[in-house]
């Protein structure tokens, strides 16, 4: 008799990959070789080469006023109520898994762009949810992992997902949003001069219309939804 199928045990990598992530991006945020790349009204992105992988690493830099953090960690999260209705880049987010009260494995799907040249993607990431009790603060860290749940779907290119950071902490009468992001969104036959402007442009794009709905008087944010790892958030902050 033939043995039976073995199931990979995923999580048996998660931790390892996780902590891998933090440590990677943590001393990101801290390096003195960041280099101003586009500095605009609501945010600036600052890029560096990577010494890994031959491309780069952004880091956005941006105020979003007269919010809390509990508001825009529940505009930004997956399992929120509001990121479908401002992300204009993205074409669908699902929570795989939760892998426990602070992590989840969550499928990130985008649209196409540029006329169709560039296609759907897809990432597939390992997401871990912190937050501070004291100031309010929210953070998550993102890494591509694999899980049997969620294959590669046909006609849709999956990306990768190199350890990236999002941070939410107050100041003032508002919030900083500080982020960094580092990608491989697998472009063949596209000048690399095209491929290293893509990615300083999502970034932007992304916060430009998180900025947009977030100074619109009509938002109006419901705190008392469960979201992983923040769902411990107190209003007033």
């Amino acid at each position: 008799m033939m043995p039976a199928t073995e199931t990979p045990d995923y999580h048996s990598t998660y931790e390892a990959a996780m902590q891998n992530a933090e440590n990677r991006v943590f001393h990101l945020l801290h390096s003195l070789e960041w280099q101003l790349h586009t500095e605009k009204k609501t945010g600036c992105i600052w890029s560096m080469r990577c010494n890994v992988m031959d491309n780069y690493i952004f880091r956005y830099e941006g105020r979003i006023p007269n919010r809390t953090c509990a508001e825009v960690s529940a505009m930004i999260h997956p399992q929120g109520l509001h990121r479908n209705k401002w992300d204009s880049q993205s074409a669908g987010v699902r929570v795989v898994e939760e892998i426990s009260h602070d992590t989840s494995v969550i499928l990130h799907k985008t649209k196409g762009r540029m006329m169709g040249l560039i296609s759907p993607r897809e990432t597939l990431d390992l997401c871990r949810f912190a937050y501070d009790p004291v100031d309010g603060s929210r953070s998550v860290v993102m890494v591509s992992v694999e899980h049997e749940k969620s294959p590669k779907t046909a006609g849709v290119v999956r990306a990768q997902t190199f350890p990236t950071l999002l941070m939410i902490n107050p100041l003032g009468d508002g919030v900083k949003i500080t982020s960094i992001v580092q990608g491989d969104m697998y472009l063949q036959g596209i000048p690399q001069s095209i491929v290293d402007s893509l990615m300083p442009k999502g970034i932007l794009n992304f916060f430009d219309d998180l900025v947009k709905y977030a100074d619109k008087d009509d938002t109006k944010v419901c705190l008392n939804r469960n979201l992983t790892g923040w769902c411990g958030a107190h209003l007033e902050n």
